[in-house]
């Protein structure tokens, strides 16, 4: 009787890596822009300007093919479960903006990488390595000394983000299966279309007149984060979804540099040896995967 075929482990690219790192670190600029206008204007109104922003440019690239490739799709219900949680996770999020530092937000928010994690080992079946576990672990245990939990207060705010972790990691397991046959272009434009569809209704009665500051801070925000969800979902093609959850972490960085630029937000000692973790989590890992592929592609 033959030994059974040793299992593979999908391995990803360090291109793909890197793509994920560059959605996530356009994602904090996007973030930022987006809490320099949240104090004038609800969440809803914000999230509806920005999603039109993002809809005419894909329909400029794509122009009537990703209306049609859509409606041909045979995933749209997924897509449109991506869409409602991404949106619910955005809401919560940017709504907590009003009362926590960028900071703060960011970093209740990189739960996310550690559920996303777990997620796929249940939903994709996709197998753990040691170099995984190790890096997901690391890049949390530096979110928590960046943090410094002791000077947080459990309250609304805090609940929120920890939600909007949860919805986004879901929404990444669903983005993980969505890219196996649909296009980038229809996942971003679908995606954005439900959200411009839904804070449409959301935001008519609390609309606010916007001045030049709002309206530019939201196209910015718009084109900026479409570039992004665009980035991210050709990332999601080459890299398993617990990886691409840890990569999250490098974004991590921007958030406190931009909370400095912008806010004046000075991070504490803790800060910096909690972005030294996560850093050393996300380059151990990169360097794991590249050897484990070029085993894999070594192998006779």
């Amino acid at each position: 009787m033959s030994a059974p075929a040793p299992v593979r482990v999908e391995t990803a690219s360090l291109t793909g890596m890197a793509l994920g790192v560059a959605a996530y670190s356009l994602f904090a600029a996007h973030d930022a822009m987006i809490k320099g206008v949240i104090t004038a204007l609800p969440a809803p109104q914000i999230l509806f300007v920005r999603g039109v922003v993002v809809i005419a440019l894909c329909l400029i690239i794509g122009r009537h093919r990703v209306v049609i490739d859509l409606w041909h799709s045979k995933n749209r219900m997924l897509i449109l479960g991506r869409g409602l949680m991404t949106l619910a996770a955005w809401v919560m999020y940017y709504s907590a903006g009003r009362d926590l530092q960028l900071a703060e937000m960011t970093t209740l928010y990189y739960v996310a990488p550690v559920l996303t994690t777990v997620l796929a080992v249940i939903f994709l079946k996709e197998q753990l390595t040691l170099a995984r576990i190790g890096g997901a672990s690391i890049g949390f245990f530096g979110i928590v000394v960046a943090a410094n939990p002791s000077g947080f207060t459990i309250g609304w705010p805090v609940i929120m983000v920890l939600g909007a972790a949860l919805f986004w990691a879901f929404a990444m397991i669903l983005m993980r299966t969505i890219s196996r046959s649909d296009s980038t272009l229809v996942q971003v434009f679908a995606q954005n279309l439900i959200h411009v569809l839904v804070m449409a209704v959301a935001a008519l009665p609390f609309w606010q007149g916007m001045g030049l500051r709002e309206i530019a801070l939201c196209v910015a925000a718009g084109l900026v984060g479409g570039l992004a969800q665009f980035i991210l979902v050709e990332a999601a093609r080459s890299v398993p979804a617990s990886v691409l959850g840890t990569v999250e972490y490098g974004a991590l960085i921007w958030s406190f540099i931009f909370g400095y630029l912008f806010w004046a937000e000075m991070p504490v000692t803790t800060v910096y040896v909690g972005a030294f973790l996560v850093v050393a989590a996300g380059l151990t890992l990169a360097l794991s995967e590249h050897r484990n592929r070029r085993e894999i592609i070594d192998a006779p």
